[in-house]
């Protein structure tokens, strides 16, 4: 059963960047159908699986780091169960459980931003789903921080309006838009806020950077043979071949044309 379940995550391991990127994208798409509670009741139920498993997947297969992910997001399942089928009043709890978990994934994302050799498509992947990882784990710091201090946000209105809008302000914040319909309110929020800005900005500038520097960089390996490894020689153009062939197959004929060649470039110079 174990060896079946490594060779499933070894498969989705080679689209783990798409598979994140699909459960970051899919809130957007259930606030569609849920409007008044997508971070609760049904909604939640469908799309955290989804985030929990793209989560796993992410991670390189190291078995202690693996083990404190799962460890991380089954206690977050039991907190959300309690919360919606028993009405527990475990807030803070979840959010720790949130920021531990998020924060895990966007570490590992931007670790393996760093380490990989070569630009390709999954790297872009990779660099979209840490701008909105930075995103989630802002939500989750702006609504810690209004929970301890209720009014730490301004705009925001009451119940799940204000999760909903502090997810917005989240998404506006690293975008840098900043329309100034929610706005912060205490000063632990305000570097909150600013804290975040500028990770996203730096975010930003240096992976574009190290993208376009790496784009730049790529050498153009010479084709190598398959079975020696040794690089493989460049057969000359047919045109090349067919006269180098007629010089060695008639060398008298072709030092005769040589001759002829050069008594008329002599024949015009005298003249």
């Amino acid at each position: 059963m174990l060896q079946k379940l490594n060779s499933f995550r070894s498969k989705l391991y080679v689209y783990r960047f798409e598979l994140l990127m699909a459960s970051l994208s899919c809130v957007f798409v259930f606030n569609i159908f849920f409007p008044d509670n997508i971070y609760g009741g049904m909604a939640q139920s469908i799309y955290l699986p989804f985030q929990l498993l793209a989560g796993l997947v992410i991670f390189e297969f190291k078995r202690r780091v693996i083990w404190l992910v799962v460890l991380f997001g089954v206690l977050l399942m039991i907190c959300r169960s309690l919360n919606i089928f028993f009405a527990s009043s475990l807030l803070a709890e979840v959010l720790l459980l949130y920021i531990c978990f998020f924060g895990s994934v966007t570490l590992e994302v931007f670790r393996q931003i760093a380490r990989a050799h070569m630009v390709t498509t999954r790297i872009l992947y990779a660099a979209v789903c840490g701008l909105m990882l930075i995103a989630y784990c802002g939500f989750y710091l702006f609504l810690a921080i209004e929970f301890a201090t209720p009014g730490s946000f301004n705009g925001l209105g009451e119940g799940e309006n204000a999760i909903n809008n502090l997810f917005y302000f989240s998404y506006i914040t690293i975008l840098t838009i900043g329309y100034g319909d929610i706005t912060p309110n205490t000063w632990i929020a305000k570097n909150a806020v600013i804290l975040v800005g500028f990770i996203a900005y730096v975010y930003s500038i240096v992976v574009i950077a190290t993208i376009v520097g790496r784009v730049q960089r790529v050498p153009h390996p010479a084709p190598t043979d398959q079975t020696s490894g040794m690089p493989k020689a460049v057969p000359p153009a047919p045109h090349a071949t067919a006269a180098a062939q007629g010089t060695q197959a008639n060398p008298q004929a072709s030092a005769q044309a040589n001759a002829h060649t050069s008594s008329q470039a002599e024949t015009h110079t005298k003249e």
